[in-house]
This record gives C-alpha cells, sequence and structure tokens, in this order.
C-alpha cells in the first residue's frame, strides 16, 4: 500500500507542480495545511476519495491519474491481465465521473 501513496503522492505534485501551485496554495484549497500536503506527495499519509475526487476536477484530470491504477494494471499486465481487475478499475473511473457530473450539476 505504501508503494501506491508513493505513486499517488507523485502524481499530485506532478499536477501542482505543473500549475504552479506551492504546496501551501493547493492546502488551502482542500483545507490542509503546506505539511499535510507534503505528506501526501511523499506518500506518508493516505488521501480520502473525496479529496481525490476534488484534486482531479481541479486539475481536470481523471480520478485515475492519481489513483494510480495503472501500477496495479502494469504489474498484472506482466503475466496475464485479469480481466476482473481491469474491469472493476473501469467501473470505478465510471463511477467517479458520474458522479462529479452530478454533484457539478
Amino acid at each position: 500500500m505504501q508503494e501506491i501513496n508513493k505513486k499517488i503522492g507523485q502524481r499530485i505534485r506532478e499536477a501542482r507542480e505543473a500549475k504552479g501551485l506551492t504546496q501551501k496554495q493547493l492546502g488551502e484549497y482542500l483545507g490542509y495545511s503546506s505539511m499535510g500536503i507534503s505528506y501526501f506527495e511523499q506518500g506518508v499519509r493516505e488521501m480520502k476519495i473525496s479529496d481525490i475526487q476534488r484534486l482531479a476536477s481541479y486539475f481536470g484530470k481523471e480520478p485515475s491519474y492519481f489513483l494510480s491504477a495503472g501500477l496495479t494494471v502494469f504489474r498484472a499486465e506482466k503475466t496475464s491481465p485479469d480481466k476482473g481487475i481491469v474491469k472493476s478499475l473501469d467501473d470505478f473511473d465510471k463511477f467517479l465521473l458520474e458522479r462529479r457530473k452530478k454533484s457539478e450539476q
């Protein structure tokens, strides 16, 4: 799980830096301190799904970008992809997108 948290943190940092934001600015948006954002980016602290959804919306990305689904699928693809895992991840992405659309209405 820690490997996934680190990957999520890396994605948060990449998106934040691409937008030219400081940890403090992103923290103000999410309601966390700059230290809290630092912990997320280092993979020390787990993010809530609701925060990941807010990040995705804010940065104009799909939630799966932050959830690091590719990490799991990449490993599965090296052997034989488990179609159940791939479908589950796709279904989860669709669920999050629909939920975001409803909340924006």
